[in-house]
């Protein structure tokens, strides 16, 4: 009888801390995994709403608006060139991961690391030629176009994706959680500082730059600690590409689809500013990152959907994923309800309490803006499906439908109805996206 218990108290001692992955269904998993995104992301909503404040408040709406089209530019052209390359450590590393192949999973870490650098470097040349056009056409002086490069510069190397996949493909999402919550506080201190040194333009380039640093160099930690041999040697990092089949028509896809997402809407600003001015730019902007901090939250459920649709998918159970695709639906499709309806009702008391009276003018374009974005959260319930299906290319042709349809639509209603019809081509735009998303998630899943 000693003997029996003696080894079950071994057997016990030698279970996982974890349950393993078969233990819980994967959507509560990726749910799990969404609650530690949130933890930091719901620190950094809150802290988002006090920093921008500080920042409209201070800088008045036409210095805002400068503000706002050095900070837009810089994150286009930062979108422009990367290579989303989390994704590719999850889609590709799942398998070197699960067969405990750390060789392979290593060299691949740091090729994905290398184009991260690769693209950086690239978008310093783009930003500055953009910075250039724009500092003839605003009139900028010369010290605050090299100060706009200079943030840009910073931006573009404060590299930071692969470290997010290291972490997300070891489910530590509650360490990534912990970086991501860098950026907020980083951002809410040095607004404070700006505000006590007068609040220049500078002084918030700095802040905004200094928290883009820190975050990098918080997720670095994290996966080094993560992935302690990932990084030791680049010896065999171009042996990458021929280990994991497909991997550059994933990194260029998936890359594209971002650019066409992210950059497209970022794009957008910098279009209205150069059509209608700089305070009108500075409005749109207000209006935008409002309407997109609920986005912003529905896309850490898609960042923790991706890795449960792309190990079903790995292991061919067919039924595991259609149960996660109809769950992560409904999901996605209520809090986008609710965004629709919450927005036009709670806009115009946001925008007095955060910005004050003189931005309450962007209120048209927040609704519009806040509609596009119930229909966004809406479509994060459907895109991790393509993506983590190994059908990328089908939802980059999604996301080119979808900018083309944005930018036809600016150009067509902002001469007569200026940033009410950037706002209503944004919400056409992401109309086309949710039903194309949805049709081809409903396709795909029933194949």
């Amino acid at each position: 009888m000693r003997i029996r218990v003696a080894h079950s108290a071994v057997a016990i001692g030698r279970q996982p801390l974890t349950s393993p992955p078969e233990a819980i269904s994967p959507f509560r998993r990726a749910l799990r995994n969404v609650g530690w995104l949130l933890t930091g992301k719901g620190l950094g909503a809150v802290l988002s709403i006090v920093y921008l404040a500080l920042a409209t408040r201070s800088l008045g709406v036409q210095t805002f608006g400068v503000f706002t089209l050095i900070l837009s530019t810089a994150q286009a052209v930062a979108a422009l060139v990367g290579f989303q390359t989390w994704q590719i450590v999850v889609r590709f590393g799942m398998v070197h991961r699960e067969s405990g192949a750390s060789a392979a999973l290593s060299r691949l870490v740091r090729f994905c690391l290398a184009l991260d650098i690769g693209g950086a470097l690239v978008g310093i040349g783009i930003a500055g030629a953009a910075l250039w056009l724009m500092q003839a056409h605003f009139d900028w002086s010369t010290s605050l176009a090299w100060q706009a490069f200079a943030f840009s510069v910073v931006l573009l190397l404060s590299v930071r994706s692969t470290a997010v996949g290291v972490l997300r493909l070891h489910d530590r999402f509650a360490i990534g959680a912990g970086a991501d919550a860098v950026t907020p506080m980083a951002r809410f201190v040095g607004a404070l500082i700006a505000v006590w040194q007068d609040a220049t333009l500078t002084g918030f380039l700095i802040a905004w730059a200094a928290a883009e640093v820190l975050t990098a160099v918080g997720y670095w930690i994290s996966a080094a600690r993560v992935a302690p041999d990932t990084l030791r040697s680049w010896r065999g990092t171009t042996l990458a590409p021929s280990e994991n089949p497909g991997i550059w028509h994933f990194a260029f896809v998936t890359n594209l689809n971002s650019t066409l997402n992210a950059a497209s809407r970022q794009f957008a600003v910098v279009l209205v500013g150069l059509l209608t001015g700089a305070a009108a730019a500075g409005n749109y902007r207000l209006a935008y990152q409002l309407s997109q901090s609920l986005v912003r939250l529905a896309d850490m459920f898609a960042r923790g959907v991706f890795p449960e649709v792309t190990r079903a998918h790995a292991s061919q159970r067919a039924g595991e994923l259609r149960k996660l695709v109809r769950q992560s639906a409904k999901l996605a499709m209520g809090v986008g309800l609710a965004t629709c309806v919450l927005v036009p009702l709670l806009g115009k008391p946001a925008l007095y309490l955060i910005a004050g009276e003189a931005y309450l003018g962007a209120y048209p374009v927040l609704v519009l803006l806040g509609l596009a974005a119930g229909l966004d959260i809406m479509a994060v319930g459907f895109e991790p499906v393509l993506l983590g299906t190994g059908h990328a290319a089908r939802a980059l042709r999604i996301r080119m439908l979808s900018a083309a349809v944005l930018f036809s639509f600016v150009i067509l209603l902002m001469p007569s109805f200026g940033i009410i019809g950037a706002g209503a081509a944004s919400l056409i735009a992401s109309a086309v996206a949710l039903i194309a998303l949805m049709r081809s998630a409903y396709v795909l899943t029933r194949a």
